[in-house]
This record gives C-alpha cells, structure tokens and sequence, in this order.
C-alpha cells in the first residue's frame, strides 16, 4: 500500500507506518494507536479511488467542466478544445504514419495532452490534502486535539508515500495550500490507442464526442487507477467499546429517526460524536439484508463461520421485522432449533455485543481488498476465544481483506506469532496439529508497531518492530511485564503464611 508518516500529531511526536495486509499496532495506553489508526483512516477515505476516478476534467471552449458522469459532457463540442485538437491531431498523425503503440504510455503522448493530464492529476491530489484534513478535524473536532502538547499547528505533519508510482503528499495544517505534491505518471500504461477514435463508426444518435470521451475517461481511469494502486476500494472503522454502542444503538436510532422526521432532515449526521463513531453507527444503521455479500469465493464466508463457530458459538444476524423502524441484531445459539431461540445484544453477554458488528459487517459491508480497521478485537474475549480470534483475523487477510488491528493482548500476538512460524509448515502436519493452511501467514505480509512514550521528546513514538522467523513479532514490552510479574511471583513466594 503506501506509508504514512506523522509528526506532532495527537499525542505521537513522530512515527511512519507502513501498511500490510496485516497490520498491529501494540503499545501502552493513550500512546496514539488510536489517533494513527484514524490517521491511516482518515487517509484512505481522501484517497479512494472513486473519490478521484475518474476525474472528469476537460478543458473546453475555454471553460473548465467538471462531472463524475460522462453522459452529462458529451454534448459539449470537443472541436472547440485545445485538449481535443491536440488528441485528434495526434490520432491523425500516428494514422498517417502507420504507428500504432502497443504500450501507450504517459510519457509517449503529445506535449500538450500529457500537460494537461499532469495538470488534472495534481488538481485531483492536491484536493487529497483538504480532504484528509477535514476528516482529521471532523475526528477531534478541536485543532489543537490534532497538535502535540507543546508544538504549534505549523509543527504539524502528516506525509503519505509511495515509491512505485511515486507518490508524495506531504500535508500541513497550516493553509489550503500547505501541502506539497510529488508523483510521476509519465510510465503509467493506458489504453486504447488514439487511433480508436479514428476507427469509430457512430451508431444511430452518437457522436464522435461519444468515443472522444470514452477514450480519455479510458486513459484516466487506468492513470489514476495505477497512481492510487494498493489503497483500499473502501476502508472500515470499528471502534473500541463496541460493546455498550450495540446495546444502545436502537434507542440511539430510534431517537436519530424520530428528529430527522419531525425536521425533515436526514438521519445521517449524529452531533457530538467522533467522526469514525458517527460512521461505525451510521452503517449499521442502515444495514440490511439485501446488502447480504454474494460471492462464489467461499473463503471470506469460511473466515466469518470460524468466528462464529469457534468464539460466539452461535451466529449473528439481522431481524427485519415490519415491526420495527430498523433492522434488529440478534444472536442465535448453536444449540437453538429455530428463530423463536433468537437473543437481542441486551440479552447476551459482552462478547456478543463486541463482535455482533465484526460478523455484520463482514457479512453486509467489507469485501475482498477493503481495510478493516479493528481496535481491539480481544476485548471482552476470554483468553482462549482470543487466541481464536487471532486465527480469525488470519482467515480473513488470506481472504483479501487487509486489517489493521490495535491491541494490548500479548496473547493476541503470541498467537500471530505461531501462525507466521508455521507458514512453512506441510499440510499435513497442519492437519495433524489442527490447523488449516488458511490460518497460516507469511511474515511479509504482517507489519507491527511499537508505541512507546518518550519522555524526553515529551509524547510518543512510533517504532517498527523486527519480524524474526525464528519467534515473530520482537517485542520486549509485553515480555519486559511477563518477566516482572514472574519475578514479583518469585518475591511473593518467599513470604511466610501465618
């Protein structure tokens, strides 16, 4: 994907992530795992590919049109566009040439068309930078939340890099204009070839316009396709204390709906809440069943089974009865026979109300290639149901989602950890342990973070923890508190009982 760098930011001083198809960040509380996994959020919305793709920028008759929908500019006349002149003269010049490019790339096109096309792309990342910044302040509502204790707005940074394309966007706080903007576009490869437009043959009520805008909305769904290569198609943000929000939804919904109808506005936007909690309740407000993933790729749905054989021992769905205003979450034990053994989240334990919105949303929302963002997903989980939820999470990086997760569960980690260290294991000795090859994970594909506080730099910082094959994840905290709590053992066991 790509890396995202902070400074100043919340209570972290500095730190970069680079994100992997799993992602942990560990590390003592009110550190900043928090505010960088929103970070990282916050990024990913700005930089989804329909936010940017494609970006309908034509310059014409002198007049900039803008629109996500090409329908609605293909009256207007490309004749009168230097942008157009320049792309038929150049079709008509590789036609009588006799040249046709197989590999089309940026760097081949005219002069003016790549201009033009380089001019559009930094339009549509240069608005990467407002949009990241109003998330962020949306999140924590007050500027100076977003600063470090002791620093300036100006000392605020938030970069986000990527080597191949190169992409830099290297984000202040202090203007519109505060943000600096690197890329190289000029090997994207794109297609069709120009020539495309000479060898169309209009059908009754088209236009030349037609295939003129076919081809360059082609070329600048390909460029920006490869410029945002990697960034999730759409990211997901599941707060801590899931719980208690799950148990109070339906009255928080039920309240939402009956403003919104008696002022006719929309039940969309919650007041007073952090922007990652208004959205996590805003989509599970609206889930429903006719969301249901449908897919012939059975592996996410084997990743979502696990979890609810293995930890919930029961399943978890929706209720959608005409009598209520919205959908119900309700929870079916193994053992019950039929829907009258269903259980509201008030009704259950808190592990039930912690992962009803996990399984929902895996089974509603998140597809293949998307970002999960799950903070701390052994909560309310007896130790052993932890350990199953580790492999879980596995299951489902395999199944393409990527997750970032931020924990204070060593066994959490300890788990991940035997699961890296018998990726190279045979199936057959995973068959005899009990393990299926899908809990099993390369340890390229797992990144982990340290936060740790810095007194002398007055916040925290943001270390990158080695990945070693023979133990995984490096990481002396939890082993530093394993070993003082032994030796506190040790100490306590040479006091005499009276």
């Amino acid at each position: 994907m790509v890396r995202i760098s902070v400074k100043n930011f919340g209570p972290i001083v500095e730190g970069s992530v680079d994100l992997k198809p799993l992602t942990i960040f560990i590390g003592p509380s009110n550190t900043g795992k928090s505010f960088m996994a929103g970070a990282v959020y916050s990024v990913m919305k700005a930089l989804r590919v329909d936010n940017l793709v494609p970006p309908r920028r034509m310059f014409v008759g002198g007049a900039m049109y803008t629109d996500k929908v090409i329908g609605n500019l293909w009256e207007v006349p490309c004749e009168d566009s230097s942008f157009g002149d320049a792309v038929w003269a150049w079709a008509r010049e590789l036609q009588r040439e006799g040249l046709d490019p197989q590999q089309l790339t940026i760097a081949g096109f005219p002069e003016a068309v790549r201009a033009t096309l380089e001019d559009i792309t930094v339009q549509e990342i240069s608005q990467v930078r407002s949009d990241v910044i109003s998330h962020l302040r949306q999140e924590h509502r007050r500027p100076s939340a977003l600063v470090t204790r002791g620093a300036q707005l100006t000392d605020f940074r938030l970069t986000i890099h990527r080597d191949e394309p190169l992409l830099h966007i290297d984000i202040q706080l202090v203007d519109e204009e505060s943000a600096e903007i690197d890329f190289d576009i000029s090997n994207i490869e794109v297609d069709p070839s120009p020539l495309a437009l000479l060898e169309y043959k209009p059908g009754l009520n088209e236009e030349p316009i037609d295939i003129f805008f076919e081809v360059v909305s082609s070329w600048m769904n390909s460029l920006a396709a490869k410029v945002l290569d990697g960034v999730p198609e759409q990211s997901y943000y599941l707060p801590a204390a899931r719980s208690g929000t799950v148990q109070g939804y339906r009255i928080l919904a039920a309240d939402i709906i009956h403003r919104a109808a008696r002022s006719g506005g929309s039940p969309d936007n919650i007041p007073d809440l952090p922007s990652v909690t208004t959205e996590f309740l805003g989509n599970l407000i609206r889930l429903d069943r006719r969301m249901r993933r449908r897919t012939t790729d059975t592996s996410m749905d084997n990743a979502i089974s696990f979890i609810e054989s293995q930890i919930l021992h029961g399943k978890i769905d929706l209720n959608e009865s005409p009598a209520l205003p919205i959908s119900e979450i309700v929870y079916l034990p193994s053992e019950a026979q039929s829907e009258s053994g269903e259980f509201t989240p008030d009704e259950t334990s808190s592990m039930v109300s912690e992962l009803a919105p996990l399984v929902l949303f895996l089974k509603y929302l998140v597809r293949p290639g998307d970002l999960l963002i799950l903070e701390e997903p052994e909560s309310h989980l007896h130790p052993a149901a932890q350990r199953q939820m580790a492999r879980g999470i596995v299951r489902l990086v395999n199944a393409g989602v990527n997750v970032l997760i931020t924990t204070h569960s060593d066994l959490f980690v300890a788990q991940v950890n035997n699961l890296m260290r018998i990726s190279h294991a045979s199936k057959r000795w995973l068959r005899e342990k009990g393990f299926a090859p899908e809990e099993c994970i390369d340890r390229e594909n797992v990144g982990a973070y340290l936060f740790r506080r810095n007194e002398e730099q007055g916040g925290s910082v943001v270390e990158e923890l080695e990945i070693r094959p023979d133990v995984g994840i490096d990481d002396a905290m939890f082993g530093g508190v394993i070993n003082e709590i032994y030796e506190e053992t040790l100490l306590v066991e040479r006091i005499r009982v009276p």
